[in-house]
C-alpha cells in the first residue's frame, strides 16, 4: 500500500511535464478536463471487475489461472488508480477544477479503497501487511478530507457527502480489520481461549458440572432441531473451527477420549466426505481472502447497515439539491453512477451472504416455530441452489510426453523463449482439466479408509509393552511409516520381490524422480494397452491410473512447492530435450505410435545422454519391466492397472502428508487442488502427522467431557 501511494504521488508529479512534451495542446486540454472524471469512472469500473473476479477465482477449471492473473492486475490497479485520483486532487488548484461535483466524488474514492466483499486479499502476504494498510488509511483519509475542505465551498453539497465519508472510512477500516483477522498470528490464535470472563477455569467448571451424557454430533444436531438439509453444513463448520490450528501449521495433541469428536465417521460415503471437505475449505477461503466474514457478527451487520443507509441518504440528499445548481450533465451522470454503484455493492454483499454456507448454518437451527417454518423453506431452497456442490469438481492434467511434442512443433516457442516466459506458457497453457468423477472419489476414499484400518489392525496386534504410556494406543511411529509409503507396500502386497526389482524406481530415488519414472511408464502402458485391448477389458483402474499420473505430473510441473524438494524441473527439461532429439525427424505422431516407438526402440537412445538428468530411458525400462511382470504372473490387464492405480494413490497420499498447509491455503485462490482435499480428508480420518492422540494424565483432574457449545474454546480440549 505504501508503495502504491508513493508511486501514485510520483506519477502525479511527472505527468504534467510528460504530457507537455508528448502530446499536442488539444490532447492536453482534454486530459485536464477529463482527468479526474476518467480516473473516478475507471476506479468504479475496477470495483466491479474485482467483484466479478473475486467470485470467479475460487472456481476450478481451465480459466482459473487466467482469472488469477486478471485478479492480480485488477487488485493492484484498483488501489493505484484511486490513489492517483486522490493525489491529483491534492495537487490541483482551485481554478483547475471545472465544478464542485469533482470534489463531491472524493469520499467515493475512500469507499473504493475499501474494496468489494468478494476479495480482501489477493495473496496470503496481503494479510500480513495489514499494518501498512492501516498507515495507508490514515494517509488516504487525511488527503481526502484535506482535498474536500480545500475545494468545497457549497455547504449543501458538502453536507450531502458526509454520509459517504462515513461509509468510506467504515469500508476502508473494515478491510484492514479483515486483513488483520486473517493474518497468521490472529488466525492461529482464534482457535484458542482469549482473555476475559471466559477463562479456562470457567469453561472447565461449566463443562464438568453440567448434566449431560457425552453427545455424538448427530445427537447434538437433533437436540438443536437442525433440519436435515443443514446437517452437512454444520458438520463442515464445526470441523473448520476445530481444525484452525491445523490450518495454522500447529501440531495438535488431542485427548484420546475426545478423538471421535475431531474425526469424520468411517461409515461416511465418499460423496458426503468430499462435500463436507469442500464446504470446509470454502469457509477457510472466505476467511483468508474475502470480506464475507464481516456479516457473521452483530457489529458487522450494524456497520454494513450504516454504510448502506449512509449511501441511500447521500443519494436522496444529492437528488434534492443537485437541481438547484448548474452542473454539467455528464458530471451529474457520473455522480449518480457512483451512488448507484455503492448501493449495488452493498446490496450484493447482503445477497451473497444470504446465499452463503454461513447463512445455511444459521437458518437450519430454528429458534421458534416461525423461524423453523421460514428457515426450513429458505434452507431447502438454498440446498436446491447448492445441489451441484458435491465436492471437488475438476482436476488438472499434464502429460509430459504430449507437452514435448507440442513445444517442439510450436512455431512461436522460440519467440517466447527470448522473453523467458516459455516456462509459464508450458505450465499452464498446455494443462488440461477433467472432471473428478465419482469413481475416482470412491477410489480415493476407499484407499484412505483401508489405510486407516490397516493402521488400526497393526497397532492392535502390537505387544502391550511397546505401547507408549503417554500416547496410549496411538502409535506415531507406525503412522509416520505408513504415510511414507510411496508404492512399495502395494508391490509387496502383490507378492513382488520388491527389493530386487522395483526399489530403484521408488525408494532409491527422490520423490520427483519417482513421479517422472512412473508417469512415463503409465503413459506407455496406457496407450500400448489401448492399442491391444478394448476399454471394457482394461477396466476402471486404467482410467484412474492415467488421471492420477497426469495430475501428479501437473503438481510437479506447476505446483512444485506442494511436493517434497527435488530437482524435478531439471529432469523435466533434460527429458524434453532427449524426447525432441529422439523424435527429431518426425513432424507429428499420435500417442499410440509414440508409446510403441519408445517401448520397442528404447535401446536406441544415444549413449552420450546417459549422464544427463533425463529419465526417459529409465521410464521406458520400468514400463517394460511391468509388462514382463504381468506376463510372468499371468495377470489380466485390469489386475495390472489396479496395482498401478494403488501405487499412484500411495504417491498422492505421501505428497498430501508432506505438503505444508500454507501451500494448500495459497492455492485456494486458484480454485483449490485435489491434493488439498485429500490432505484434509486424511486429517479427518486420522491419517496425518500433525495430530497426535494422547492419554489424559492422572494429575489433570476429572476425565474430559465434550461440550459442542464450547468447541471453539480449543485450549480446553487440546492436550
Amino acid at each position: 500500500m505504501l508503495l502504491t501511494i508513493a508511486s501514485a504521488f510520483f506519477f502525479t508529479e511527472i505527468k504534467s511535464g510528460a504530457f507537455t512534451k508528448l502530446f499536442s495542446g488539444l490532447v492536453q486540454k482534454l486530459w485536464v478536463k477529463w482527468e479526474l472524471e476518467g480516473m473516478v469512472v475507471l476506479s468504479l469500473l475496477l470495483q466491479f471487475v474485482l467483484l466479478l473476479v473475486g467470485y470467479c477465482r475460487r472456481k476450478q477449471g481451465k480459466c482459473s489461472h487466467y482469472v488469477s492473473i486478471f485478479a492480480w492486475f485488477s487488485y493492484v490497479a484498483a488501489d493505484w488508480v484511486t490513489t492517483v485520483a486522490l493525489s491529483a486532487l491534492l495537487k490541483a488548484k482551485v481554478k483547475e477544477l471545472t465544478n464542485e461535483l469533482v470534489v463531491f466524488w472524493t469520499p467515493f474514492l475512500l469507499l473504493h479503497l475499501g474494496g468489494p466483499s468478494t476479495i480482501s486479499a489477493y495473496a496470503l502476504t496481503d494479510n500480513e501487511l495489514w499494518l501498512r494498510y492501516f498507515l495507508g488509511l490514515v494517509i488516504q483519509v487525511g488527503v481526502a478530507i484535506y482535498a474536500y475542505v480545500k475545494f468545497g465551498t457549497n455547504n449543501t453539497l458538502r453536507y450531502s457527502a458526509i454520509p459517504i465519508f462515513i461509509a468510506g472510512i467504515i469500508k476502508y477500516g473494515e478491510r484492514i480489520w479483515i486483513l488483520r483477522d486473517a493474518s497468521y498470528k490472529q488466525f492461529s490464535s482464534s482457535a484458542f481461549l482469549s482473555t476475559g470472563s471466559n477463562t479456562l477455569d470457567t469453561i472447565q467448571t461449566s463443562v464438568l458440572t453440567c448434566n449431560y451424557h457425552p453427545q455424538t454430533f448427530d445427537e447434538f444436531l437433533r437436540e438443536k432441531n437442525v433440519i436435515e438439509e443443514g446437517k452437512s453444513f454444520h458438520k463442515a463448520y464445526y470441523l473448520y473451527k476445530m481444525y484452525i490450528p491445523l490450518f495454522s501449521e500447529l501440531r495438535l495433541r488431542i485427548y484420546r477420549n475426545l478423538r471421535d469428536k475431531f474425526m469424520l465417521s468411517h461409515t461416511i460415503s465418499a460423496e458426503d466426505a468430499f462435500k463436507i471437505v469442500q464446504i470446509e475449505l470454502g469457509f477457510l477461503y472466505e476467511k483468508l481472502y474475502t470480506k464475507s466474514t464481516v456479516l457473521q457478527s452483530v457489529k458487522g451487520v450494524i456497520l454494513q447497515s450504516i454504510c448502506l443507509l449512509s449511501t441511500f441518504a447521500a443519494m436522496i440528499t444529492f437528488s434534492i439539491t443537485v437541481g438547484n445548481y448548474d452542473y454539467p450533465w455528464e458530471d451529474i451522470c457520473i455522480s449518480y453512477l457512483l451512488l448507484g454503484g455503492a448501493i449495488f455493492v452493498d446490496i450484493y454483499l447482503a445477497i451473497a451472504h444470504a446465499l452463503s454456507d454461513w447463512t445455511m448454518c444459521h437458518l437450519s437451527i430454528p429458534s421458534n416455530s416461525v423461524h423453523r417454518l421460514v428457515g426450513c423453506s429458505i434452507a431447502s431452497w438454498l440446498v436446491h441452489c447448492k445441489a451441484k456442490k458435491k465436492g471437488i469438481t475438476s482436476m488438472a492434467q499434464h502429460s509430459l510426453i504430449d507437452y514435448c511434442f507440442k513445444v517442439k512443433t510450436s512455431w512461436w516457442s522460440s519467440i517466447l523463449s527470448v522473453l523467458d516466459i516459455e516456462d509459464f506458457w508450458g505450465k499452464f497453457c498446455y494443462t488440461s482439466w477433467v472432471k473428478v468423477n465419482p469413481n475416482l472419489k470412491n477410489f480415493i476414499h476407499s484407499h484412505l479408509q483401508e489405510k486407516f484400518k490397516r493402521y488400526q489392525n497393526i497397532k492392535d496386534e502390537a505387544p502391550r509393552e511397546k505401547i507408549d504410556k503417554n500416547y496410549g494406543e496411538f502409535d506415531y511411529e507406525l503412522l509416520t511409516t505408513m504415510l511414507k509409503e510411496r508404492g512399495d507396500h502395494v508391490l509387496q502386497g502383490k507378492g513382488i520381490v520388491f527389493k530386487d526389482e522395483f526399489k530403484w524406481s521408488i525408494n532409491d530415488v527422490e520423490f520427483s524422480h519417482s513421479i517422472l519414472l512412473w508417469h512415463i511408464a503409465t503413459f506407455l502402458l496406457f496407450y500400448d494397452d489401448h492399442r491391444r485391448y478394448s476399454s471394457s477389458v482394461l477396466g476402471l483402474y486404467c482410467q484412474i491410473s492415467k488421471l492420477l499420473s497426469d495430475y501428479m505430473m501437473y503438481l510437479l510441473l506447476a505446483r512444485p512447492l506442494m511436493l517434497p524438494k527435488g530437482i524435478g524441473q531439471v529432469r523435466i527439461r533434460d527429458t524434453q530435450e532427449e524426447m525432441i532429439r529422439f523424435f527429431g525427424h518426425v513432424k507429428s505422431l499420435n500417442n499410440n505410435d509414440v508409446a510403441s516407438a519408445l517401448l520397442h526402440r528404447q535401446n536406441e537412445f544415444p549413449s552420450s545422454l546417459i549422464h544427463s538428468k533425463s529419465i526417459l530411458r529409465d521410464g521406458c525400462k520400468l514400463a517394460s519391466m511391468l509388462k514382463a511382470l504381468v506376463e510372468e504372473l499371468l495377470w489380466d490387464p485390469e489386475e495390472k492397472w489396479e496395482m498401478i492405480a494403488n501405487v499412484w494413490m500411495e504417491m498422492l497420499v505421501f505428497a498430501a502428508s508432506k505438503c505444508r498447509w500454507k501451500h494448500h491455503e495459497t492455492h485456494l485462490r486458484h480454485g483449490g487442488e485435489l491434493l488439498t482435499h485429500v490432505a484434509l480428508l486424511m486429517a479427518h480420518l486420522g491419517l496425518t502427522e500433525n495430530i497426535r492422540i494422547v492419554q489424559q494424565l492422572s494429575g489433570e483432574g476429572q476425565p474430559l467431557r465434550w461440550d459442542w457449545e464450547q468447541h471453539p474454546q480449543m485450549s480446553y480440549y487440546l492436550a
